[in-house]
């Protein structure tokens, strides 16, 4: 499924990831609250726990809808660190699920970023395809921004190639 969001502050900002905490936390209720562990695992697996991130009325299967909170709650400490280095592109399109295009884009063509989270920035060579996909576009302000663990928050200037600034987002993980 494919969500577009128009951002134009950090306050949206907070707000989206609110959304997202209530969605894990009804999830992690209905986890807690099932007692046989087979059921448990079947219904992670099949269906009957978890929600959408961002409507906790949409039922999700769980091993989904945590790829997608990470991969959402990375977008959004992205747009914080974009709003802070270029408050004058706001508003921001959220580029949410899968479609071509950047996941964060300005609205006047200035800036491109991709963003995910994953266990190391090397798996499946997400990186250095991204990095690719973001030098190719005509945007002035090029960024990759990733989420895992053991990088410590900023820059990655080792990653850095094209023109393209690389970002760890770990150190910013915030509900």
């Amino acid at each position: 499924m494919r969500k577009t969001i128009s951002v134009s502050d950090i306050i949206e900002v907070a707000g989206l990831k609110r959304l997202v905490m209530n969605s894990i936390d009804k999830a992690a209720k209905q986890i807690s609250s099932e007692q046989v562990a087979y059921t448990l695992f079947s219904k992670m697996k099949f269906g009957g726990v978890g929600f959408d991130p961002l409507d906790t009325e949409r039922e999700l299967n769980v091993l989904e809808q945590i790829n997608q909170s990470f991969t959402y709650l990375a977008s959004f400490n992205a747009l914080e660190v974009i709003f802070e280095l270029h408050p004058e592109l706001a508003p921001l399109t959220l580029n949410l699920g899968t479609a071509s295009g950047s996941d964060i884009e300005s609205n006047c063509g200035t800036l491109a970023a991709e963003v995910f989270a994953s266990v190391t920035p090397t798996n499946n060579q997400k990186l250095k395809k991204d990095i690719d996909k973001v030098a190719a576009t005509s945007a002035k302000q090029k960024y990759v921004f990733f989420m895992c663990p053991n990088f410590e928050y900023g820059r990655q200037m080792n990653f850095e190639r094209d023109g393209v600034k690389v970002w760890a987002l770990t150190g910013a993980i915030k509900p």
